[in-house]
């Protein structure tokens, strides 16, 4: 399991260091992984916002174990995570053991930036999923894979550019009401309640 005594500070700042001097940046996935069979997690808030996660289960034929910190919570524009999921074939013969989570963020246009490909991050319509996958041939031997990523959003709504969903933005949506333009945000051909309602999602105010 990963140990940070120093505090989430000395977290953020290697995450970002590590973006900094590597990265696999690539435009958002548009179809994610299917779901897979869930299990319990522990979640703990940590005093400046950020959420550190830890579960784990075990199968007749496996052991999935995670543990790791994410900005889910207070995300503005950058959505952070670090951690580790650890995987054992607990089967008599090779296996493929598959981890997946998900969770949601604001709509919009999305950046996934990662320090390895041996991972998926795949965003989409609010919803961000996390997949990995390997093939064990050696029995009851754990393998580690270790993640850090982020997602730049550019939340939909912000009509005018100028860094704030607010009021200015949900006048241009009543201003165009009924036709089509930059307030169409889902490109249906019309500005109405659905896109009224993502833009209430990522209101600023």
């Amino acid at each position: 399991m990963i140990s940070l005594k120093n505090g989430i500070t000395n977290l953020k700042q290697f995450i970002y260091g590590l973006m900094a001097a590597f990265c696999v940046t690539s435009v958002a996935q548009e179809v994610c992984r299917p779901p897979l069979i869930s299990f319990g997690v522990h979640r703990e808030e940590l005093k400046d916002g950020w959420l550190h996660t830890t579960g784990g289960t075990a199968y007749e034929t496996r052991v999935i174990e995670v543990d790791y910190y994410d900005n889910r919570r207070i995300v503005d524009t950058l959505f952070s995570s670090q951690g580790q999921v650890t995987l054992t074939n607990t089967s008599t013969t090779p296996r493929r053991i598959k981890y997946r989570h998900h969770l949601s963020i604001k709509r919009g246009e999305y950046t996934v930036s990662q320090d390895s490909t041996e991972y998926e991050v795949c965003v989409s319509d609010g919803k961000l999923i996390f997949y990995f996958e390997k093939s064990l041939q050696q029995i009851g031997v754990p393998y580690t894979q270790e993640w850090t990523y982020s997602v730049e959003i550019q939340p939909y709504g912000d009509f005018n550019n100028d860094g704030d969903i607010d009021g200015s933005d949900l006048g241009m949506i009543f201003a165009n009401w009924g036709m089509v333009g930059v307030t169409d945000i889902n490109d249906d051909g019309i500005t109405d309640g659905i896109d009224l309602g993502i833009l209430l999602e990522n209101w600023t105010g």
